[in-house]
């Protein structure tokens, strides 16, 4: 079962742009595949590079953090001579010091980006931007997704959506690890709120692919650019590898407004 974070009510059904004719797009109707990327595939460049702010610890909050540590392996000391070298671990800069907490170092980042993978979905099917971006200009599909089964029948670290603001979440040195990974991975710029984007975290992730029950589809949803041979396909595929219980949609153009209208087709 996944985590939560935050108590934001998840959307019954969440939403994967795709590709047609990307055959590895195809792969989560006919292998029932989803992918987590690393961070660094994504083509935001500030995606999980949101730095911690190590620049703005206090010696004090160093030489506390210093104690700490030492008395995990000298707890039975007196205390008065712990705070002494405690204070001179700190002034020597051996362990946390603000001198020494400028910023995170290269390896640190590249660790991040290793061990966490992210499968990015949508509450939104008719984000007219999206369907240009990411189903090759309105000719692909979406993939609605039941978010009870996503919390439920997966082990999953965290399902959560994105925070869209102007500046960066303060990330402090002092943050629990859980918070420093949720600012980091679940903070973007205010410019991509149009995406709507819900994120799915594994971390510590050894195999990026994952492979999810037929019952985790729910709907599909195909391109109003899509040509007839082209939907054809996509029927076929879903009814030949998913079964007969999801929905099957045809996005089409609003005759007046700047919109997509759903008709089912199955």
């Amino acid at each position: 079962m996944s985590k939560r974070i935050t108590d934001t009510k998840i959307p019954q059904i969440l939403y994967k742009y795709r590709d047609w004719s990307n055959k590895y797009h195809q792969k989560i109707i006919s292998k029932r595949e989803i992918y987590f990327p690393k961070p660094s595939e994504f083509n935001d460049p500030f995606d999980g590079n949101i730095p911690v702010r190590w620049d703005l610890l206090t010696y004090e909050e160093c030489l506390e953090k210093n104690l700490e540590i030492i008395n995990i392996a000298h707890k039975d000391k007196d205390q008065k001579r712990v705070r002494e070298y405690a204070k001179k671990v700190t002034d020597e800069k051996t362990l946390w010091h603000p001198d020494k907490l400028v910023k995170e170092r290269t390896e640190q980042l590249d660790k991040w980006n290793s061990l966490i993978g992210l499968f990015s979905l949508s509450s939104v099917p008719d984000n007219i931007l999206m369907w240009s971006h990411y189903s090759y200009n309105h000719t692909g599909f979406v993939i609605g997704f039941d978010s009870s089964s996503l919390l439920n029948d997966y082990d999953f670290d965290y399902i959560e959506p994105i925070n869209y603001q102007k500046e960066y979440p303060i990330i402090s040195g002092l943050d629990e690890t859980t918070a420093q990974f949720y600012k980091k991975f679940f903070y973007k710029s205010d410019l991509w709120s149009y995406e709507n984007e819900w994120r799915i975290s594994k971390n510590h992730i050894k195999n990026r692919i994952i492979k999810i029950q037929p019952e985790t589809i729910r709907e599909i949803i195909i391109g109003c650019c899509a040509e007839s041979k082209q939907i054809d396909a996509i029927v076929k595929f879903c009814n030949n590898y998913l079964g007969n219980h999801i929905s099957i949609y045809k996005a089409e153009k609003d005759e007046s407004n700047f919109a997509l209208i759903m008709n089912k087709l199955q």
